[in-house]
């Protein structure tokens, strides 16, 4: 009998330990403290509030609504800033923004896009467009966004004009001058800026760069060009297959270099599959536009990371789990910028 009463009270104890062990972890995830490293999304409405949100589910307002909208939203160490009419600054995590730098690229259609500012994290600086006919258009800060310098530059390149940036995974830094249809590049912050020749003239079109790993994008806004790309630093271009010429890339991102996606004008998102792009709008508002284009992760206590991407249309903030395949609407509204 006191046999019998010690294997019951074994197998009790077993069958405790795995109840506790079961609420614990549920498919492989410690529940008690779930995410390690919760991510910082900012999102920009196109009446001009901005919002934060570390899940996709809770959201707070940092900046009001101005009637402005945005046009470019960078994080760089500790500070937040976006690009309206000025760019403005946060050093006290959004609750005051002030205004740091005014002679930036003109609003309007000059410029509508997210690289039209660029943090360079390898370099350690904020990059921004600007008018300033002393600096041939671009300025950098070097101090997350607090004070801003010319950049310097080789002798014979022309500069000004300069509209975009993007920073390929090998290093390589480029800027895009749509008024002259000029490329330029520089490999380290300490760098001139140089005049990057192409075998034959760039695609025409009022376009803004962006990168695939180490593919060169370059996309037409108004979209008579299309996407084209570049292996070869710039050089030669090809243009991609599958986006229709009617109507506006709106922008065109990587997310973590894993899938490359670009935002239409009332046609929502197209994904490039096996060398063309193809729409993928599962979830989305029929006549939606995408704005914005970001990538976000969580990662948990036992190392399993979770990657989302979040885009920014005019009918909502939506995610997708499942690399762009499909969409979540996460909030309702008009949003124009998402980093």
């Amino acid at each position: 009998m006191r046999k019998y009463n010690q294997l019951f009270i074994l197998a009790l104890s077993v069958f405790a330990t795995a109840a506790v062990q079961s609420c614990k972890k549920s498919n492989g995830i410690d529940n008690n403290s779930v995410i390690k490293k919760p991510y910082g999304l900012y999102v920009g409405a196109n009446k001009g509030e901005l919002l934060n949100t570390n899940d996709g589910v809770n959201f707070k307002t940092l900046f009001f609504p101005d009637n402005y909208p945005f046009r470019s939203i960078v994080t760089a160490g500790p500070n937040i800033l976006f690009v309206k009419a000025n760019a403005h600054l946060s050093q006290n995590n959004g609750m005051n923004f002030n205004p740091t730098y005014k002679n930036y690229v003109p609003p309007g259609l000059v410029a509508p896009w997210q690289p039209v500012m660029y943090y360079s994290a390898s370099h350690g600086r904020v990059y921004l467009a600007s008018t300033d006919p002393l600096n041939k258009g671009i300025v950098f800060s070097d101090d997350n966004g607090k004070t801003w310098k010319p950049d310097t530059w080789d002798t014979a390149a022309i500069g000004t004009g300069i509209t975009s940036f993007t920073q390929l995974n090998n290093g390589v830094m480029f800027s895009f001058g749509d008024a002259n249809d000029s490329l330029y590049m520089k490999d380290g912050a300490s760098d001139n800026w140089s005049h990057y020749p192409q075998t034959k003239p760039l695609p025409q079109g009022m376009s803004y760069l962006s990168h695939f790993n180490n593919t060169l994008i370059l996309s037409d806004y108004m979209g008579t060009e299309g996407c084209q790309y570049s292996n070869d630093s710039g050089k030669t271009w090809t243009r991609y297959q599958g986006l229709p010429a009617t109507n506006k890339l709106l922008c065109t991102h990587a997310p973590s270099g894993r899938v490359l996606l670009v935002g239409m004008d009332s046609l929502g998102v197209y994904r490039l599959e096996n060398g063309s792009f193809k729409p993928s709008n599962t979830g989305l508002e029929t006549n939606t536009s995408v704005y914005a284009i970001i990538g976000k992760q969580d990662v948990y206590k036992n190392g399993i990371e979770k990657f989302y991407i979040y885009i920014a249309t005019s009918k909502g903030l939506y995610r997708s789990e499942d690399l762009g395949f499909s969409w979540a609407l996460m909030l309702e509204g008009d949003f124009g910028a998402v980093y």
